[in-house]
């Protein structure tokens, strides 16, 4: 469940020497079941908040997603997930915290930090709870991911496939296969209110999700999303085994960006 927090960015590759920028913005989202999934889901209502912001040192994220899951035979939880990390301008250095509660009360918390070596991999330590995994070479952060994604997608690339470690789960890095569709022109998603920043040609993205531990060949999820070229998502839909949800954008503006 609290994956599907992490869809704010993600990418790979070398990157082409028109480099595509991020737009540091606020959106929010609306949650809803969609169609799809083997499990008894009912209904799903809830909402997911992003503010993606760009510091002189690299870029924050903070996110917070409620929603509200009910069950065919009635039963009913309320879930809150909040996520917040830091990633450095290199790609070298993250930090990380998640805590998850459902009707009230708290029932997970991470937190730690890692550092990244472009070639020999790195190491991922959590305070809480305390203990620490290898990162294998090549792997990358989230906001590096996106980038590189954005950039292959500027090139034409179709698939792309990377470790990328979020600190979202103390399943390590997992291997990442995105699917790149064709161009699509610029949309206002919200109609007048649609700010400069929503008003930018993308790509559909859809993306796998694998535990490095695990040769099943399956994916653990897959999310698909409307990105913009600045790294704004349009909407999400994440795919679970049990469920599907869809993620439908409500608001958005755009951030400042430092003077540094």
């Amino acid at each position: 469940m609290k994956k599907l927090l992490w869809m704010a960015a993600m990418l790979l590759a070398a990157v082409p020497a028109a480099a595509q920028t991020l737009a540091p913005h606020r959106a929010a989202y609306s949650l809803s079941l969609g169609v799809g999934g083997k499990g008894d889901i009912a209904s799903i209502e809830g909402v997911l908040a992003i503010d993606f912001g760009e510091v002189c040192e690299g870029w924050t994220i903070a996110q917070r997603m409620r929603f509200r899951m009910a069950e065919s035979d009635g039963n009913s939880a309320d879930t809150e997930i909040a996520f917040s990390s830091f990633e450095s301008r290199d790609g070298k250095s993250y930090r990380f915290s998640l805590r998850t509660s459902r009707d009230g009360e708290l029932v997970e918390e991470l937190r730690g930090r890692a550092a990244l070596d472009p070639d020999k991999g790195g190491k991922a330590e959590f305070q809480i709870p305390e203990t620490a995994m290898d990162l294998p070479p090549g792997t990358l952060f989230p906001t590096a991911h996106s980038l590189l994604l954005l950039n292959l997608a500027a090139g034409g690339e179709k698939l792309v496939s990377r470790a990328v470690f979020d600190g979202a789960t103390l399943d390590g890095a997992l291997d990442v296969s995105a699917l790149i569709g064709n161009a699509l022109a610029a949309q206002t998603l919200l109609g007048a209110n649609t700010p400069a920043i929503g008003n930018r040609p993308g790509w559909r993205v859809r993306m796998a999700y694998f535990n490095a531990d695990e040769q099943t060949g399956i994916p653990s999820y897959e999310t698909s999303m409307r990105m913009l070229d600045n790294g704004v998502a349009a909407d999400y839909t994440f795919e679970y085994p049990e469920f599907v949800m869809q993620a439908k954008l409500e608001r958005l503006e755009a951030l400042p960006r430092p003077r540094c």
